[in-house]
């Protein structure tokens, strides 16, 4: 699986992984090449009591990373639509922070704004 993965067979590294019980492995493995939409269906599979927290995390990260709409992605899927408007207002992108408000929270949220 190391072989594979080291050679860019993602999917073939993954299915031993998981054929060897270490999903873990796979979920990592995703991670580190950044597909994490991979990452999210193997977390949702093998691991759903983490994700919630998974996605907290990633988007923290694609926050710091300035990838603001993958980031408002992730804080939507853990259901803390806030933090994404937080993460606009804080950014000053404003049009975005009441679009996610008025999307998620209703016209009233999106005046809080």
């Amino acid at each position: 699986a190391h072989r594979l993965e080291a050679a860019g067979k993602l999917r073939e590294a993954e299915r031993l992984y998981v054929m060897v019980h270490e999903p873990d492995l796979a979920i990592n493995m995703y991670k580190k090449a950044r597909r994490y939409d991979d990452m999210i269906r193997l977390v949702t599979s093998f691991r759903k009591d983490l994700l919630h927290e998974t996605h907290l995390h990633l988007a923290q990260q694609l926050e710091a990373e300035g990838s603001f709409k993958l980031a408002e992605r992730h804080f939507v899927e853990a259901t803390d639509w806030g933090a994404a408007v937080n993460m606009y207002r804080a950014n000053e992108l404003w049009d975005e922070a009441v679009r996610v408000a008025k999307q998620h929270g209703g016209v009233h949220a999106s005046k809080k704004v």
